[in-house]
């Protein structure tokens, strides 16, 4: 008798950093509800009060380059500590196959918003991309719509522009991040967590 069963291959994930006792990377995930930060590292998760100050002052070093950031967070409080842990929350918040610190070295921002309209968006060291195309505010609205099944007219009227001038803007999307359709645009951006 012959075996014809044919297994097929699953999709190679990465693993979480941090997750493996081995994994000396570190991976920051942050809680929405609290807006805290807790960390990952050899197999076991931290408070962000625990970090070593090595990566804390790496993190602070960021936070402090970052002018946008520091004027907004400010504002939010004024103990410095609670600042860079915000400032984490913000750049490094989604929990994701890409170590946020690997071999000492600072990761760059990840694709996580904790809202649509994020605060994080106007900082300068934030960026959101889909592979080495780094999204403009109008390109991120636009596939918020879009994700929310809108039609053009309505994502035309929601951007104060003309359906030729959304016409425009979406071959431009489309072309900048490699897709010809809004369904091939939508996969890539759950693919690249910039909606959910």
């Amino acid at each position: 008798m012959n075996n014809t069963y044919k297994t097929k291959e699953m999709p190679a994930y990465r693993q979480i950093a941090g997750v493996m006792p081995n994994d000396s990377n570190i991976e920051f995930a942050g809680v929405r509800k609290s807006k805290t930060v807790i960390w990952l590292q050899h197999g076991s998760s931290h408070y962000f009060s625990d970090l070593p100050i090595e990566y804390y002052d790496l993190l602070k070093k960021s936070y402090l380059k970052d002018h946008k950031a520091v004027r907004f967070l400010s504002v939010v409080t004024d103990i410095q500590h609670r600042q860079v842990e915000l400032y984490t929350y913000y750049m490094y918040g989604e929990l994701d196959g890409t170590p946020d610190i690997e071999n000492g070295k600072l990761a760059s921002s990840e694709n996580f918003r904790d809202i649509k309209n994020c605060p994080s968006l106007l900082w300068n060291s934030k960026n959101i991309n889909i592979g080495n195309h780094i999204l403009t505010p109008r390109q991120l609205i636009i596939i918020d719509l879009i994700g929310n099944d809108l039609p053009d007219k309505a994502i035309a009227a929601a951007l104060g522009v003309s359906q030729k001038t959304l016409d425009f803007h979406k071959a431009n999307l489309y072309k900048a991040v490699g897709v010809k359709t809004k369904t091939a645009l939508l996969k890539l951006s759950i693919q690249h967590k910039i909606i959910g």
